[in-house]
């Protein structure tokens, strides 16, 4: 029996740990998503994010709770088989009242104090327009380039115009006004905040592809 225990508790252990290098390291999950800077082209032109909390419910027979079990009543058997005189029914009654606790410990943990600070997928940050992106082609007067940015945690290409009809070199940062066609409609982010009355530093940090 007590190798029974202690492959319940290095199995428990070690998918919590593979469960959290997973989750540390993919940064792939739709409650972790990173968002590229925007900008809102009605009212307020600050950078703004629009984040909020998670509608779903967590179950508390998910994974992180099956691996707590696993763990603390792997732990907990071992131990009294080794250090208590009881007999292996009221070891195997009493591990399993402490793995259901441990269990219990996290999703209490995990519902009050994670899931309340995941986010939605709001529409608005997957909203091309008002998206901060960089010339990676330069967009020639009346010609298309390209444009590069990030949004909903995605790297994106598309074709660009000037509105303007001027030309827009390289590697300059711009804003989306509008897309018609597939073609996204831009501004120098300089020209922007100069008409909004708003500082000229870079508010992104995407890089011009190498070309």
């Amino acid at each position: 029996m007590t190798s029974i225990f202690i492959g319940c508790f290095a199995f428990g252990l070690l998918f919590a740990v593979v469960s959290f290098l997973l989750g540390a390291f993919g940064g792939t999950d739709a409650h972790g998503v990173a968002h590229g800077p925007t900008v809102s082209l009605t009212g307020s032109h600050a950078p703004t994010a629009a984040h909020g909390p998670d509608g779903n419910q967590v179950s508390p027979f998910s994974l992180s709770t099956l691996s707590a079990f696993l763990t603390w009543f792997g732990a907990a058997g071992y131990l009294l088989t080794r250090f208590s005189p009881l007999a292996a029914f009221a070891i195997t009654a009493a591990a399993l009242a402490i793995g259901v606790t441990g269990a219990a410990i996290v999703f209490a943990a995990i519902a009050r104090y994670i899931v309340p600070r995941l986010t939605v997928l709001n529409p608005d940050d997957f909203r091309v327009q008002g998206a901060v992106a960089r010339v990676t082609s330069t967009i020639q007067p009346g010609g298309i380039g390209e444009i590069v940015y990030t949004l909903g945690g995605t790297r994106h290409a598309d074709g660009a115009r000037s509105e303007s009809g001027d030309v827009i070199e390289r590697g300059t940062q711009v804003v989306v006004l509008r897309v018609e066609k597939g073609i996204a409609y831009v501004e120098p982010w300089a020209t922007f905040a100069d008409s909004h009355q708003l500082p000229r530093t870079d508010i992104g940090t995407i890089e011009p592809s190498a070309q």
